[in-house]
């Protein structure tokens, strides 16, 4: 705490010896909603249509909870669905993204280029009785010939039956595209 201090006065001290801004966090509410209110340069709607994704952890601060290893291999992905089906929607230069299976329902939204890259966020919550979670999510990644591919993070936050919940997760997203039946 008093390094910090230390720090903070030799940054006023020496004018332009520190950073102006400190990194965003990639979760923040308000980038998030930027995130899925933007549209890209992306034409068309060849990119859309139903894919199965796999994703593996990269990196999990969740502790267990009701019995459940959230960063396990069922654990969150299992809560929000990315181990499935999922509809992604082109309209021109936006994507929706919306896993068809998650016992908390959320979409993610926002650009997608024509170099086939998109950058997608969201906010969504589920409210049952004492049970309020938040989920915070942006999803960045790439269309590729065999499918799609990219990096999802996402942030648990409220109140669980057993306490409060606040971790954050982030996976290696693959998916390819199914034949619609």
């Amino acid at each position: 705490m008093r390094r910090r201090g230390l720090l903070a006065v030799f940054c006023a001290l020496s004018l332009g010896a520190c950073p102006d801004d400190q990194a965003q966090d990639p979760l923040d509410p308000a980038l998030l909603i930027e995130l899925s209110e933007a549209g890209g340069d992306g034409r068309g709607e060849a990119l859309g249509g139903r894919y199965v994704t796999a994703a593996d952890v990269l990196e999990c601060d969740c502790p267990p909870r009701m019995g459940v290893d959230l960063c396990g291999p069922v654990g969150a992905a299992q809560l929000i669905g990315i181990n499935g089906p999922a509809r992604l929607v082109q309209v021109d230069g936006w994507l929706t993204y919306e896993p068809e299976v998650a016992a908390l329902p959320w979409a993610l939204s926002g650009a997608v280029n024509r170099d086939r890259s998109f950058a997608l966020g969201g906010i969504s919550g589920l409210a049952v009785g004492l049970f309020t979670v938040g989920l915070y999510a942006r999803f960045d990644g790439e269309f590729t010939v065999d499918g799609l591919h990219g990096e999802l993070a996402h942030r648990l936050l409220g109140e669980l039956p057993d306490g409060p919940v606040d971790c954050r997760t982030t996976y290696a997203v693959t998916g390819v595209l199914a034949p619609d039946t």
